[in-house]
């Protein structure tokens, strides 16, 4: 009776929506991480967009005027982690900040003595646990058309709401809430594999294959991992073919496959 009464809800913020169809489609049409999407997918995140917005609260910093583009923009990025999952991976939380550009979140740490430090960082995202999801609106719109050709592997977007998956076990540490066919030995056997390798390659002073933030704690990797498997899963696939395939099975996407064929996981 209960999903039955939440269809029909659902149906009825879907039916009331103000969101046209040129205007969906101009937003699709500049965010080339939703590129990979066939017809049927773009509509159910559509919909799923849509029901985000009717959950989540998206409000401006420092004067910030929001529109529709801003919050479809949002929601249309937020939602591609879910879109095989469903909303209530989202729950527990209702809103979205956005900034003009990068801001200035208030750090404190404790050193090797146990010394408390304090200071300022400039972000470009930030996810509070049990709290609001932080953006910088420069960094989450689609790029200038001059800058239209230029390929973006990195997604704040899809990086801090991956924090919010990542929250639903507890305080955020590499280990989303994994589904009954997955076991966690698998999981963490790739991700601390690649991790520990990847930070090896740091203190080697080798290049990383990608954001050196990644190495920051089990946490981050995820997260940045997941931008990876979204907006530039080749990459990912060809540095950590493990992890790639643990995120396939957690997100149930597969977004290099129609590109080329996902290898087997080494053994």
């Amino acid at each position: 009776m209960l999903k039955r009464l939440q269809a029909w809800r659902d149906a009825r913020i879907l039916q009331r929506s103000g969101v046209t169809d040129s205007f969906w489609d101009r937003v699709v049409e500049q965010l080339h991480i939703l590129d990979r999407l066939d017809s049927d997918e773009i509509v159910r995140l559509r919909e799923l967009a849509t029901l985000f917005l009717h959950q989540k609260t998206v409000v401006g910093a420092h004067e910030l005027q929001i529109d529709d583009t801003m919050r479809v923009t949002v929601a249309a990025q937020a939602c591609l982690p879910i879109l095989n999952l469903g909303l209530d991976y989202y729950r527990g939380w209702y809103t979205v900040i956005l900034y003009p550009g990068a801001f200035v979140a208030h750090r404190e740490f404790h050193d090797e003595s146990g010394i408390v430090h304090t200071g300022f960082e400039e972000l470009d995202g930030e996810s509070s646990e049990g709290g609001p999801v932080v953006l910088s609106w420069e960094e989450v719109s689609p790029p200038a058309p001059e800058n239209d050709d230029q390929e973006d592997v990195y997604n704040v977007v899809v990086h801090e709401f991956a924090h919010k998956l990542d929250e639903l076990t507890g305080a955020p540490n590499g280990l989303p809430p994994l589904h009954a066919d997955m076991r966690v030995d698998d999981w963490s056997s790739a991700m601390t594999d690649a991790y520990d390798d990847f930070n090896d390659r740091l203190d080697r002073n080798e290049d990383p294959p990608f954001d050196d933030y990644a190495g920051s704690d089990p946490a981050e990797f995820f997260a940045v991992v997941s931008e990876l498997f979204f907006a530039a899963p080749d990459v990912l696939i060809d540095t950590y073919p493990n992890v790639y395939a643990q995120l396939r099975a957690f997100y149930r996407q597969d977004p290099i496959a129609a590109y080329e064929p996902v290898p087997a996981p080494a053994n």
